[in-house]
């Protein structure tokens, strides 16, 4: 397997096919920008191989409290497990997750009329304030 290196210019120009050569296990390529490493493109079967091998921080606590590796669109969920998924994911500091939360706090109000008591961000107390209005000007 190759392993190609390309700009982030080379990689908008020829997505299409780094893309069919990472799948097809032909390639690996890294993409960089102005010099530095930014991403990897990978296959399917190597994102499984790392979820598995490298599960991320917290990853014990995540299936302890039942917090699956892979979280679904809220709107593909049952509501029930929704709502339990944000209770239980409160103060993560996790993108993924938190990304994740945004949607299902939309969700929530979507469903019942009203926001979750909780906000779905976590704010650091060295920010200074908890109004995303303020957070952003900055």
């Amino acid at each position: 397997m190759d392993e190609l290196c390309v700009s982030a210019s080379d990689l908008r120009v020829h997505l299409k096919d780094l893309a069919n050569a990472v799948a097809a296990g032909r390639q690996q390529v890294l993409v960089s920008r102005h010099a530095y490493p930014m991403v990897a493109l990978v296959s399917q079967e190597d994102l499984a191989f790392l979820r598995k091998h490298r599960p991320g921080i917290g990853a014990a606590e995540r299936q302890a409290s039942g917090i699956p590796d892979v979280l679904e669109h809220p709107e593909s969920m049952p509501f029930e497990e929704v709502e339990r998924l944000y209770r239980v994911t409160s103060g993560t500091t996790e993108s993924q997750v938190e990304r994740w939360r945004e949607k299902a706090w939309l969700h929530i109000k979507l469903r019942t009329g009203k926001f979750p008591d909780e906000m779905p961000w976590s704010w650091k107390a060295s920010e200074g304030t908890s109004d995303p209005a303020a957070q952003s000007d900055s």
